[in-house]
C-alpha cells in the first residue's frame, strides 16, 4: 500500500511541492479577500503582517553597509539574511496588503445625482429606527448570570426609543490578550452580524462588589459613545451589577435617542426617568465616595450626554445647563496630562452642550467657550497624529465660528469657519466615511455661501455651489431624503446669492426650480423646519427676481412662500428663523406696495419687520438686526413720500442712523453704502419738505 505522498504523486504527477504551496497560499489570499473582517482572518493579518513588516525593514537594511558589517561580526553572511528576510516578507505581507485592498474596493464609491431631477421621495411612513445591541458572552461570567442581568435591563426600556437587546453567541476574551486584539475581534463581530453595538468584556476583573471590565464598540463615522476617539471602545465604569445596569440602560437609551433625531424621529420625555435614576446614584456622595476616580468620571459623563440629548429634544435650556455641570464634574476625576482621551471626549461634548444652549439664549458667548472646548480636545487627537477624530473636531470648530458669523459683523469668524471645514474634508476619507466627508462639504458650502454675500465675492460662492454639489454625489433623494433635501436648499440659496450679486436670471431661475423640486412631494410632517426652511429659500429667491423683472407676480408668490414658513415656525421654538421669515415677508409686502397708490402693503411690511427686531437684537446679532433696521427704514420711507407729512421720513432717517451704530465700511461694504444712498434720499425728501434738521 503507498503511502498518502506517494498516492498524490501517482494520481496528479503534475502536482510539485512547490505548485501545492503557491496553490495553497494563493487560496489563503482569496479567503482574505473575499471575507477581509472575518474574525480568523482580521487575527491571521495581524500575526503575518508583525513577522512581514520585520522581514522587510530587515531586507532593506541589508543594502546598508554598516549593518552588513554587523551581520558579519554575527559571522553570519548578509546574502543569506537579505535572502531570508525577503522571502519572510514576501510570504507574510500580501496578506494584508490584499485586506486593504479588499476594504477600498468595497468602500462606497462616488454616487451621481443628477441637480436637476432624482425621482421622488421614499414612502418615509414605513421607515423606523431600530438600534440592536447585542451582548457577546463574558469572561469569567459563571452561569452567564451577569449576561442576563444585562440583557433583562435593556429589554424593558420606553418603546419609543426602539432598543432590540440580543445575545451574541461568542467570546470576547480580555484576559490574556492586549485590548487592541480585542477590538478587532468585536469590531469584526459587529461587521459579521449586523449589530449597531456590542457589549463584551469579562465579570471578575474590577475590585469586589464591582464587575468588569466591560467595553461597549459601535462601528460607523461616531463609533464610541462619548464622542470620537481610537480605539473605539467606550469603558463602561466598574460598579456593583445593580447600578451598572442602570448606567447601560441610560447610555444605550442615549444612543438610540440620538440616532432617532438624526431621522427627525421624536422620543419626547423617554429619557427622563432614566436620567432621574441615574442622578439618584451619581449625586450619592455617600455612595461615590467608594468609587474611582475614572468610575465616577463616566457616569458623570453618561448622565451629562443623556442631558444634553433629552434637553435638546425636550428644547429645555435647564437641561442643557444642568449636562453641562456633570461635564465639568468630570474634569476633577480626568486630567489631560494622565487621561488624555477621555479628557478630550469630555471636552468635546462639554463644547457641544455649550453650542447648543447658544441656540436658546442667542449669545455668542456660550459658543466662545464651546470653541475653546473643542480646541482643547483637538489639540490631544492632533498630538497623538489621530487624524480622522481631528477632522471631527475641525468640523463642529467649523460650525461653532459659522455660528459666531452670525452675531459678528466683518469676515473673521467666517473665514475660520471655511478654514475649519476645509480641514475637515481633507481629513475625512470619502471611500470609508462618506457621510461624514458629505456633511464636511455641506458645512463648508454653506460657509463659502455666507462669506460671498458678506464679500460680494464671485469665486467664494462658486466655490459653496461645487462644494454643496460635492456634498450631493453622496445623498441622494431615495436613500437619504433629508439630507438631500437640506443640501438642495443650501445650493439653491448659494445660487440666489450668485445670481443677485451678477443680475443673472438664469441663476435664480434655477435656485427657484431648485427650491420647488424639494417641496414638491417633501414628508412636511417628517421634519417640518426643513420644508419651512426650503420655502424661506424660495420666498427670497422670487424676491430678487422680482428686483430684476418687477414683476408683481413674483413678490405675490414670494409672500405666499414666507406666510407658508410661519405656519411651522414659532417666536418661542424657533426665535431666529421666524424672524428671519417675518423679515422676509415685509419685503415681499413693500414690494407688493409699490405697484400700488395706497399704503396698505408699506404699513403691513413696518409690522412685519418690528416683528423681526423683537428677537434680532444689536447684542445678540448685529449684523441682522441692522438689515431689518435698514428694510424697516425703507419701509418707512415709502409711507413717508405717500403721505404729506415728516414724521415718517423722520423715523426713517432715525432708523438708518441706528443702523450704522453696529457698521463699518470696511467690514459691511454692500449694506453700508446701500444705507448711504437711501439716507441721502430720505434726508432730500425731508429738505424739500422744509425739514429744518439735519
Amino acid at each position: 500500500m503507498s503511502s498518502p505522498n506517494q498516492y498524490i504523486a501517482d494520481r496528479f504527477p503534475w502536482l510539485t511541492r512547490t505548485r501545492a504551496m503557491a496553490g495553497a497560499f494563493g487560496i489563503a489570499l482569496l479567503i482574505v479577500f473575499i471575507w477581509p473582517h472575518a474574525h480568523l482572518v482580521t487575527e491571521s493579518v495581524i500575526v503575518t503582517a508583525i513577522p512581514g513588516s520585520i522581514g522587510a525593514i530587515m531586507w532593506g537594511l541589508t543594502f546598508w553597509s554598516k549593518v552588513r558589517v554587523q551581520i558579519g561580526r554575527w559571522k553570519l553572511r548578509y546574502k543569506s539574511v537579505r535572502r531570508i528576510a525577503g522571502i519572510v516578507a514576501l510570504a507574510c505581507l500580501p496578506f494584508i496588503l490584499m485586506q486593504r485592498a479588499s476594504i477600498y474596493l468595497r468602500s462606497p464609491r462616488e454616487a451621481t445625482s443628477e441637480i436637476s431631477g432624482s425621482g421622488d421621495y421614499p414612502d418615509m411612513t414605513h421607515w423606523h429606527v431600530r438600534v440592536v445591541v447585542a451582548i457577546a458572552h463574558l469572561d469569567g461570567d459563571d452561569g452567564k448570570k451577569l449576561e442576563g442581568r444585562l440583557v433583562a435591563a435593556l429589554t424593558g426600556l420606553d418603546r419609543r426609543l426602539h432598543v432590540v437587546p440580543v445575545i451574541l453567541n461568542r467570546t470576547i476574551a480580555v484576559s490574556g490578550r492586549p485590548q487592541g486584539i480585542a477590538h478587532l475581534d468585536a469590531i469584526g463581530s459587529i461587521a459579521d452580524s449586523r449589530i449597531d453595538s456590542l457589549i463584551w468584556g469579562g465579570a471578575k476583573g474590577a475590585a469586589h462588589p464591582a464587575v468588569g471590565p466591560l467595553f461597549q464598540t459601535r462601528l460607523g463615522s461616531d463609533s464610541q459613545f462619548g464622542g470620537m476617539y481610537l480605539p473605539s471602545d467606550f469603558k463602561l465604569p466598574e460598579l456593583p451589577v445593580d447600578e451598572l445596569c442602570a448606567v447601560l440602560r441610560l447610555m444605550v437609551a442615549s444612543q438610540s435617542a440620538e440616532s432617532m433625531r438624526e431621522w427627525m424621529v421624536k422620543f419626547g420625555d423617554a429619557l427622563e426617568p432614566l436620567i432621574k435614576q441615574v442622578r439618584t446614584i451619581a449625586d450619592d456622595r455617600g455612595r461615590m465616595s467608594g468609587w474611582s476616580a475614572d468610575t465616577r468620571a463616566r457616569v458623570n459623563l453618561v448622565v451629562g450626554i443623556a442631558l444634553a440629548t433629552s434637553g435638546v429634544e425636550r428644547n429645555s435650556e435647564d437641561s442643557l445647563l444642568t449636562a453641562i455641570a456633570y461635564f465639568q464634574r468630570t474634569q476633577a476625576d480626568w486630567t489631560r496630562e494622565r487621561d488624555p482621551l477621555e479628557w478630550a471626549m469630555a471636552q468635546q461634548n462639554l463644547g457641544s452642550a455649550l453650542s447648543d444652549v447658544s441656540r436658546f439664549n442667542l449669545r455668542v458667548a456660550p459658543l466662545q467657550a464651546a470653541v475653546t472646548a473643542y480646541q482643547n480636545a483637538l489639540a490631544v487627537y492632533q498630538s497623538r497624529g489621530d487624524r480622522l477624530d481631528s477632522a471631527n473636531l475641525q468640523f463642529v470648530l467649523g460650525a461653532a465660528f459659522e455660528k459666531i458669523a452670525e452675531h459678528k459683523a466683518g469676515v473673521e469668524s467666517i473665514h475660520r469657519a471655511v478654514d475649519y471645514y476645509r480641514a475637515a474634508a481633507k481629513g475625512i476619507d470619502f471611500r470609508y466615511y462618506p457621510v461624514s466627508w458629505a456633511e464636511a462639504q455641506r458645512g463648508l458650502g454653506n460657509a463659502l455661501s455666507t462669506l460671498g454675500d458678506r464679500d460680494g465675492s464671485k469665486s467664494e460662492l462658486g466655490e459653496a455651489i461645487a462644494a454643496d454639489r460635492e456634498a450631493l454625489k453622496v445623498y441622494d433623494q431615495r436613500s437619504w431624503p433629508i439630507y438631500w433635501a437640506a443640501t438642495q436648499d443650501q445650493l439653491a440659496q448659494s445660487l440666489q446669492q450668485l445670481g443677485t450679486l451678477t443680475s443673472n436670471r438664469d441663476d435664480l431661475n434655477q435656485s427657484i426650480a431648485l427650491s420647488r423640486q424639494v417641496l414638491d412631494g417633501y414628508p412636511r410632517d417628517r421634519n417640518p423646519i426643513v420644508w419651512a426652511e426650503v420655502q424661506m429659500s424660495l420666498g427670497n429667491a422670487l424676491m430678487e427676481l422680482h428686483w430684476l423683472d418687477k414683476d408683481p407676480a413674483d413678490a405675490q408668490q414670494a409672500a405666499v412662500a414666507f406666510r407658508a414658513s410661519l405656519e411651522e415656525l414659532s417666536f418661542d421654538q424657533q426665535p431666529t428663523d421666524w424672524a428671519t421669515a417675518k423679515a422676509g415677508l415685509g419685503d415681499a409686502l413693500l414690494a407688493l406696495g409699490e405697484t400700488g397708490s395706497d399704503t396698505y402693503y408699506a404699513a403691513q411690511a413696518v409690522e412685519a419687520y418690528n416683528d423681526a427686531l423683537k428677537v434680532l437684537t444689536p447684542e445678540r446679532d448685529p449684523l441682522a438686526w441692522a438689515w431689518a433696521k435698514y428694510d424697516l427704514a425703507d419701509a418707512l420711507v415709502e409711507l413717508g413720500e405717500r403721505g404729506s407729512g415728516v414724521r415718517y421720513l423722520e423715523q426713517a432717517v432715525d432708523t438708518y442712523h441706528q443702523a450704522l451704530t453696529v457698521l463699518s465700511k470696511d467690514k459691511s461694504p454692500v449694506l453700508w453704502n446701500k444705507i448711504q444712498i437711501n439716507l441721502g434720499i430720505a434726508l432730500e425728501d425731508l429738505h424739500q419738505r422744509g425739514w429744518k434738521g439735519s
